[in-house]
């Protein structure tokens, strides 16, 4: 009696555990919750990378494990299960005493390396001794009580240079009340490498641009080219895709292409220009009709090797106010200037954090290009072609007083309290995230905790994939 009772275990044992992870797979509730400390193996989780800049696994008094980040930024992929869920949630465990802002995104363009970042904590928004007025998820924070409410805020909207936000959108179109078209040809003579975008303004005229490329194949693969302009709710209303030269190899023959974009009809506002490549793309120049050129947060001079004899230097303007600036090759070190002070980039592969101590708009310069400069602001070549039509981002080095901020709009939410952790979530549509491989790469943005000296504990990172039951 007990052999054939064995026996039959033995033999439904594997088909209980296959209808059990048959069922977990296929999530009939619609729901499926993993929750994933950090010393513990996933399929569905990956750890955080790089070794770098996160620890290995720690453990507190009450034995609880955690991982500790001190640079920035560190990323972490995770893995769909075979069920076609439609989103999923990322709940973080942490704790933070000094970073004073994390936050939490999901790759959406592989080319501009551009996350779709959603607020964890902001210790900024939380220590800020201003007067709070709250409707719904929209928290209005005033230097001076002169608004009883949001609806009322919204209504009679201050300048924009007075207003920071922070994970909000206003919805008042920016408008320029006497703007003219430029009436004839602005022409940047400078190399741009990779991705970039830039702001422009549109009244009245066609849309026109004239760009010449290069593909400089120094690495492997191919380098597909893709233009196009976005209206000011985000909205593709142009779009040319261009197909790699032929040459996937990195042997460094390099070839021209000059293409046109052209798109008449638009009505009146700020449109965003797209120019998305690979590191082998190098916008060589760009002859425009537009009055305004304004590059947003990202500015990559290029270096003039197969293009011209000899390095230039390019000057160009920038409101950010804290940039971090880096070169890739050992002949590009360097000096640059930004407004009263001169920057130094001592070795290749290094990132230089500077903050900027100049009010307003202030003029750069770098003597051989072959520049990465990344910051929370705009940067144009000339200063007529400058223009901002949104008001101050909120981010870790924004200085309130320095810049005249009164006003502070956002949906940001304070995490919980789980014990010894903190807790934030956010959710991401899994077809805006999901790459060719069936995965998604995430991120942990923690800017400047290296500089800032701060660090942050990390326990866990629970995920919830949901669809319809």
């Amino acid at each position: 009696m007990i052999s054939r009772l064995l026996q039959l275990a033995i033999i439904t044992i594997p088909f209980v555990l296959f209808g059990w992870l048959l069922v977990v797979d296929i999530a009939p509730s619609g729901i499926l919750a993993v929750e994933h400390e950090m010393d513990a193996l996933s399929p569905y989780r990956d750890r955080l990378l790089p070794d770098q800049r996160v620890s290995g696994i720690k453990e507190n008094d009450q034995g609880e494990a955690f991982v500790t980040i001190f640079d920035d930024p560190t990323y972490f992929s995770v893995h769909f299960p075979q069920t076609d869920f439609e989103t999923i949630e990322v709940e973080v465990e942490f704790q933070n005493t000094g970073q004073p802002i994390l936050e939490v995104g999901a790759l959406i363009d592989i080319f501009s390396q551009a996350y779709d970042l959603r607020p964890l904590h902001n210790l900024i928004i939380e220590q800020i001794d201003w007067s709070a007025v709250t409707d719904g998820d929209i928290t209005l924070f005033q230097r001076e009580q002169i608004f009883e409410t949001v609806k009322e805020f919204l209504e009679d909207l201050p300048g924009r240079s007075h207003i920071a936000t922070y994970h909000y959108e206003l919805e008042e179109p920016y408008r320029i009340k006497d703007y003219q078209p430029l009436g004839g040809e602005r022409v940047i003579d400078a190399s741009l490498r990779g991705y970039h975008q830039y702001k422009t303004y549109i009244k009245e005229e066609d849309f026109f641009a004239e760009i010449l490329y290069m593909d400089m194949n120094r690495t492997t693969g191919p380098d597909e080219v893709a233009l196009r302009i976005r209206d000011e709710e985000g909205t593709i209303v142009y779009e040319q895709k261009f197909d790699d030269d032929d040459n996937t190899t990195k042997n460094q023959v390099s070839s021209r292409r000059s293409v046109g974009m052209s798109k008449g009809g638009l009505p009146e506002g700020v449109y965003t220009v797209e120019f998305s490549g690979t590191s082998d793309i190098f916008w060589r120049s760009i002859r425009t009709t537009q009055r305004y050129v304004t590059f947003v947060n990202r500015f990559y001079i290029g270096d003039d090797v197969g293009h011209l004899a000899e390095p230039r230097e390019t000057t160009f303007y920038t409101n950010a106010k804290h940039v971090t600036l880096e070169t890739f090759h050992a002949d590009a070190t360097q000096r640059v200037t930004l407004g009263s002070e001169d920057v130094s980039i001592p070795r290749s592969h290094e990132k230089v954090e500077h903050t900027i101590e100049d009010q307003g708009l202030v003029l750069g310069h770098t003597p051989t290009g072959d520049l990465k400069i990344t910051g929370e602001g705009k940067f144009a070549f000339s200063q007529d072609a400058f223009f901002n039509p949104d008001p101050v981002h909120l981010s870790a080095f924004t200085n309130l007083d320095a810049l005249g901020v009164d006003y502070i709009i956002t949906t940001y939410q304070a995490p919980e309290k789980r014990g010894n952790w903190l807790v934030a979530s956010a959710t991401f549509d899994i077809v805006d995230i999901k790459d060719k491989e069936g995965d998604a790469r995430f991120i942990l943005s923690a800017p400047s905790i290296a500089s800032l000296q701060q660090t942050v504990d990390i326990h866990a990172i629970n995920l919830r994939f949901e669809k319809p039951p």
